[in-house]
């Protein structure tokens, strides 16, 4: 190759991996870009501020160490910390918001430790950091509106369509009647290890035994801004809150890597029983859940948001630490 050809190929291949580097924003920025649209609350988390904690336990399916070859699907039963929560960084949010609902557990047994973060709609917000960072910085509100500028949301739609697929599952629907009766979804995919060494992506899908209910259109306008920790507490006075986790299979055409899109799917796979006994006597925000903490079984797919999310997460912890 000539040398001005080798210097001109040199030169494009290095601004090819500067605009890359600029189109993937470090896990700082995810915090930085929750931080500018909710706002720094001292000693709460930079996304799902608002929330309470919860004790419970998993009880494995029987042919669940089938699909996930590991001792923590081998036990009869598992001790459950788990942590509802609201989406979005604002600790005084209404229970009533058309937001995502929050659902983290650990499940620890068989000297492994397993951490599910789970949300209230089958898609996430963003498909990649960037689009992340971008979706948040079009919500920063008007200073002189106090609403986000539509222009912004416009712009951030047209660069990254994949932020319009959440809002539009929230605006169809109120918000739940309590944290015991929605679905909620993993969103990213993991790949799972079976008996024989057979591996198969999926994700995490957990259905409540008290089925789904969202608030009427009186209970939106007459039910108080917090009202769903009481409502649980009353639920678990009665008996213990139930789901059942499923691993859902993806059909052919479901991608593997962005969380943002919803799969068909093609079967589920049950892993088990999820209890909630009752409400944890302190608060659990010491506890960081990673997406990433999983049993010997399971590994992360190769989605980037999941990759983002566990730096992320501990540069939130390190902030409200300080």
């Amino acid at each position: 190759m000539k040398p001005a050809i080798l210097a001109a190929s040199l030169l494009l291949l290095n601004q090819q991996i500067s605009a890359t580097a600029q189109e993937t924003p470090g896990p700082a920025a995810l915090i930085d870009a929750l931080n500018g649209t909710f706002g720094k609350h001292a000693g709460k988390r930079a996304s799902h501020a608002k929330g309470f904690c919860a004790s419970g336990d998993f009880t494995p399916a029987r042919d669940a160490a089938k699909f996930a070859n590991s001792p923590l699907f081998s036990q009869s039963k598992v001790d459950a910390a788990i942590r509802f929560s609201i989406g979005g960084g604002n600790p005084g949010v209404s229970d009533k918001s058309r937001s995502v609902r929050g659902l983290s557990m650990r499940l620890t047994g068989g000297n492994e430790t397993y951490d599910l973060l789970l949300i209230s709609e089958p898609v996430f917000f963003a498909a990649t950091p960037a689009s992340f960072v971008s979706f948040l910085e079009a919500r920063v509100p008007d200073p002189a509106t106090k609403k986000p500028d539509p222009a912004k949301l416009a712009a951030h739609n047209t660069k990254y369509p994949d932020g319009k697929n959440q809002p539009a599952l929230l605006a169809a629907h109120a918000a739940p009647a309590s944290y015991a009766a929605t679905p909620y979804f993993s969103t990213n995919a993991f790949v799972f290890e079976g008996t024989g060494g057979a591996r198969q992506h999926a994700r995490i899908v957990v259905e409540p035994a008290a089925g789904t209910r969202y608030l009427t259109e009186e209970e939106e306008k007459t039910m108080p801004d917090n009202f769903l920790e009481a409502e649980l507490t009353q639920r678990l006075a009665a008996k213990p809150v139930e789901f059942t986790i499923y691993a859902q299979l993806p059909a052919p055409a479901d991608s593997l890597i962005d969380s943002s899109q919803p799969w068909q799917g093609n079967g589920r796979i049950a892993l088990g029983t999820l209890r909630v006994n009752t409400l944890a006597a302190q608060s659990c925000d010491g506890i960081v859940f990673m997406p990433v903490t999983l049993p010997a079984a399971i590994s992360p797919s190769a989605d980037p948001i999941l990759a983002a999310r566990a730096p992320a997460y501990a540069i939130s912890l390190g902030r409200r630490s300080q």
